[in-house]
């Protein structure tokens, strides 16, 4: 029992430290009650107040330690706002390389591809080019056919071919 409470107490102090702050404050003057940013907020608060009432009711907080717990909530929940701003200044530069780094990436594999098609356009007859068209999907396909009937759970690979049937007995 007393472990349970244990979990409990501490599976609620973490969730309220791991609380996102809301979007943008009531006084923005972009805010109104129907936005977004303004549901998820008042979803937040709710929640805090909730979890404010719970580790009061479990550890059975005074008045004053309820302030201060509440205090102590606001301050990490400004912290955790201030460290996820640096780290979106930092992380904004690599994300602008690994983008460009991507588009070089697409281009050298569209480049090889036209460079392997020109030289099987050498190779092959206007007929078994089409075919051959047609048999290999463009860059891209592949993405659509690994979520599709291919990669799906239980899948055995392509259906045998029909045997024969065995001679009846007799």
């Amino acid at each position: 029992m007393k472990r349970s409470l244990i979990l409990l107490v501490l599976a609620g102090a973490a969730s309220v430290a791991l609380a996102q702050p809301p979007a943008m404050p009531m006084s923005h003057p972009g805010w109104s009650p129907t936005s977004s940013n303004a549901r998820v907020m008042i979803r937040m608060q709710r929640m805090e107040r909730w979890r404010l009432h719970q580790l009061t009711v479990l550890l059975d907080l005074t008045a004053a330690q309820r302030q201060q717990v509440k205090l102590i909530f606001r301050q990490q929940r400004a912290t955790m706002r201030r460290n996820m701003r640096a780290m979106r200044r930092t992380m904004r530069p690599i994300r602008r390389a690994m983008r460009k780094a991507m588009q070089q990436m697409r281009a050298a594999h569209r480049s090889a591809r036209t460079a392997m098609m020109d030289k099987l356009a050498h190779v092959l007859s206007p007929e078994q080019m089409a075919k051959f068209r047609v048999l290999i999907p463009p860059p891209g396909m592949m993405r659509g056919m690994r979520r599709g009937m291919m990669f799906r759970r239980g899948w055995q690979g392509p259906p045998a071919p029909h045997a024969p049937s065995p001679p009846p007995r007799g």
